[in-house]
């Protein structure tokens, strides 16, 4: 009977026991789903409006795909399914795997360039925090088939007419430009030799403190005083300044100020900065990323050209570049603007029945007025006071 009694107690607790979703990760209520859908619409506009089509991909890759691009340290933030078989499948955290996977399956008779875009979601297992989720919503394109900067500076183009259309404008946002050619090429001017971890750290300048940077750089071995003219480089804004005779460096400088041009109807919105270096590994030439002027929230958005991609994959070789668009840290920032639209959940039209014997005469005028309209009826059988 004792251990009955402590069963029915169990019970009565779990019953009581509120219901919890996964951390990070969001619900969505039909206010939510408001704001998601206007975001969406929005980015899919513009989007169109540049000529990219829509694709989608399955939400599961096999897990050696997902782990080409970045290698088995990713491995840790990928969502694994159980392994049954011989298969090893994992939740996208990107997509730009998966959409170069489908280049490749039909690169031959795909017309170039192939200007695709997505909006949709990916998982990332790792510690959840404002602006970063384990599920997220991303809206990005992938750009095949061009190696002309016209595409680099079509995607920034893209990039800030999306959010011009949410009403965000230049004092709220800019665009961070550089070039891996011109960051790796001054690094080999500067006699540094492990380039690929002195960018990883070039790339944490903006989140961490100068005196943790100038710790990181020397647990690499570089000297105080290339440490001291690597900070002083990184810092400097104005592009006209900078000066080499490495030829890779002066190829990216050339690429920087050519897309640079291209976008100087809309440059005020766009910024050269060196320390701008997208630790992915992947990048070949131009990247980019996005933030709130005032510097309050994680990246906007970001991107760049990755040339190698496709035959990574075992296609033939093929230009690429794209960007992808958070839309949790853009809404924080719409949010605080005051950008968010109201509301509008309710009907156009509602039919209020005096009467339990007019309802049929009621579904017929609501059916009417859906040819047009949003409209409804009363289905709860209520009075005609609470009706109204």
């Amino acid at each position: 009977m004792k251990n009955d009694q402590n069963f029915k107690n169990s019970n009565n607790l779990t019953g009581f026991m509120k219901l919890q979703g996964v951390k990070g990760t969001t619900d969505f209520y039909p206010q939510e789903r408001e704001v998601w859908n206007y975001l969406a619409n929005k980015f899919r506009g513009m989007a169109l409006k540049y000529g990219f089509l829509e694709v989608e991909t399955p939400a599961f890759e096999n897990l050696s795909t997902l782990c080409e691009k970045e290698g088995e340290e990713i491995k840790g933030q990928i969502f694994t399914l159980e392994k049954r078989s011989n298969e090893q499948l994992g939740l996208r955290f990107d997509i730009t795997v998966p959409c170069a996977r489908m280049f490749v399956a039909k690169q031959k008779e795909i017309p170039k360039p192939a200007k695709w875009f997505y909006i949709t979601r990916m998982w990332r297992y790792e510690q959840p925090q404002k602006g970063r989720l384990r599920e997220f919503y991303q809206f990005g394109v992938e750009l095949f088939g061009s190696d002309k900067i016209d595409a680099d500076a079509q995607i920034i183009s893209l990039i800030i007419d999306s959010f011009k259309s949410l009403g965000l404008a230049e004092k709220d946002f800019c665009i961070k430009i550089n070039d891996r050619d011109l960051l790796e090429g001054l690094l080999e001017e500067m006699k540094i030799k492990n380039i690929t971890e002195t960018i990883t750290v070039i790339d944490k300048i903006a989140k961490i403190s100068e005196k943790d940077f100038i710790a990181e750089l020397e647990k690499l071995g570089i000297k105080q005083e290339t440490i001291i003219a690597l900070d002083k480089l990184l810092r400097a804004k104005d592009i006209s300044k900078i000066k080499t005779d490495n030829a890779k460096a002066r190829l990216g400088l050339e690429k920087v100020k050519a897309i640079l041009e291209l976008l100087k109807d809309k440059k005020e919105y766009v910024e050269f900065d060196l320390s701008c270096a997208r630790g992915l590994a992947y990048y070949t030439g131009t990247v980019f990323e996005g933030y709130d002027r005032d510097g309050k929230y994680r990246a906007l958005c970001g991107g760049g050209r990755y040339d190698k991609m496709i035959e990574m994959f075992g296609g033939m070789s093929e230009p690429a570049c794209g960007f992808g668009i958070g839309f949790t840290t853009v809404q924080l920032l719409l949010e605080e603007k005051n950008l968010i639209p109201s509301s509008d959940l309710g009907v156009d039209y509602f039919i209020v029945t005096m009467d339990d014997k007019f309802k049929n005469y009621a579904i017929n005028v609501a059916q009417k007025l859906q040819a047009q309209y949003r409209a409804d009826y009363d289905i709860m059988g209520r009075a005609f006071k609470k009706q109204i």
